[in-house]
């Protein structure tokens, strides 16, 4: 097999915020370490790494901070942009910025518009991350699938996350764009938020180092490689971070929770023990709904181009 340049492009720190679910607990949405992160991506064959933290390079900046200059690191961050048009939030993947063009970047992200206007002046690049993700207007899903073609040129076309439907539709409807007059790329990332899966999904090209395959990202010169999810898969990455958060909870030594907070996290946590197997409930669940709504997706656009 010829030699590739390797790079998981889509990954979390415990940067990451909080988890949007059992928003009570105040769970973080990875409990992963920026150096942790690091040192599994490169224990898994990655060539250059980064963590996109969602809207923030807390994580990128742990790493930086500690080591200096690195050629085989890139700064990266999952941006949240809104589109107000369609009551949707995409995530952008950006990489290579500074600390200045993330202020200004968060200070955009309420209007998608004018946040990919000024990427694109920025000369920076960025990725729509998981295209149909939460995406629920199905009234108007051809105007929204013009509009993120209208915007980007690199898509996630291989999601660790994401099943094997929503990640084929997306390369499917990439087929249609691809005799435009700018390049399409195709990127691959496992979108992991424990250690368990970084690097398991990956971006790769014929690159001899960071330069060259960012280049390559923005030329279309890409492979991408990795497992798609199912309703497995899905529930182990939910009890990765559930059975992180326990422990900082019950330590004291932590320093996240004050005394009458953690107080308050454990009673909550006793409570909320017995209903644990609800995570591969709601995955299983959740699995279902992701794959009937993709299938409709995929009958209103290619049925409607064929009628």
């Amino acid at each position: 097999m010829d030699y590739l340049f390797k790079a998981d492009l889509h990954c979390h720190s415990h940067h990451s915020g909080r988890v949007n679910h059992l928003k009570f607990l105040c769970a973080k949405d990875c409990y992963s370490k920026p150096i942790d992160v690091y040192r599994r991506a490169k224990a898994r064959g990655m060539n250059l790494v980064t963590i996109t933290d969602h809207d923030s390079i807390g994580g990128c900046l742990e790493l930086l901070d500690r080591y200096g200059e690195m050629p085989d690191f890139i700064m990266g961050e999952e941006v949240s942009a809104a589109l107000p048009q369609f009551k949707h939030t995409i995530h952008i993947a950006v990489y290579g910025h500074t600390e200045a063009q993330h202020r200004e970047i968060q200070s955009l992200r309420q209007d998608g518009a004018e946040l990919v206007a000024y990427l694109r002046a920025s000369d920076l690049l960025f990725v729509l991350n998981h295209f149909f993700h939460d995406f629920s207007n199905s009234a108007s899903l051809r105007e929204f699938i013009e509009q993120m073609a209208e915007w980007f040129d690199v898509f996630e076309v291989r999601n660790g996350t994401m099943q094997r439907e929503h990640n084929k539709f997306i390369v499917d409807l990439l087929e249609q764009y691809r005799n435009r007059t700018r390049p399409l790329s195709m990127v691959a990332g496992s979108d992991s938020h424990t250690l368990r899966r970084i690097g398991r999904s990956f971006t790769a090209s014929a690159a001899r180092n960071r330069e060259e395959f960012l280049a390559d990202v923005r030329a279309g010169r890409t492979q991408v490689f990795g497992p798609h999810s199912n309703h497995l898969t899905l529930a182990a990455d939910i009890y990765g971070v559930v059975l992180r958060y326990y422990p900082m909870v019950f330590s004291v030594r932590n320093g996240e929770f004050s005394p009458l907070a953690r107080l308050q996290k454990f009673f909550l946590s006793v409570v909320a023990a017995p209903f644990l197997f609800t995570p591969y409930v709601a995955a299983v669940r959740h699995s279902a709904i992701e794959r009937s709504r993709i299938q409709q997706y995929t009958r209103l656009y290619f049925g409607s181009q064929t009628s």
